[in-house]
């Protein structure tokens, strides 16, 4: 074989193995990616649920209080177990948001909520340091 023909077929061969290993690299990258999306999701799902049920804890505590501002006599014990539930959800909603901003490579500023890149020093929106 001439040994021009045998050096451009072994430039094609390695072109094609770099373009191989190339789009290798995108697949497994893609999939860690997906992989992301669907805990993110799910975390959003258990957010989602976690809210809801934060928000009946506070329409709870709102009608104990309405209901002494109205007279009742007070139920301190309902009210110091609702709080007590009211700050465990609150913690469980804070770690979930934490672990959703760090599958997406992000934070939220603690002022506005804004997500911003994990790297930024200030908020985007309203130029809090982070």
């Amino acid at each position: 074989m001439d040994d021009k023909v045998k050096e451009l077929l072994d430039r094609v061969r390695d072109t094609a193995v770099g373009a191989a290993d190339a789009a290798n690299q995108t697949a497994r990258a893609a999939g860690k990616k997906a992989g992301q999306m669907v805990d993110v999701a799910k975390l959003n799902v258990q957010l989602f649920d976690l809210n809801g049920e934060f928000s009946e804890v506070l329409r709870q505590l709102g009608q104990v209080m309405y209901d002494t501002h109205k007279g009742q006599e007070e139920d301190g014990e309902k009210i110091t177990a609702l709080l007590a539930r009211a700050d465990e959800l609150s913690g469980k909603v804070e770690e979930l948001k934490e672990r959703i901003a760090a599958l997406r490579q992000s934070k939220a500023c603690p002022d506005c909520g804004a997500v911003c890149g994990k790297e930024d020093q200030f908020c985007r929106r309203c130029g809090r340091a982070l």
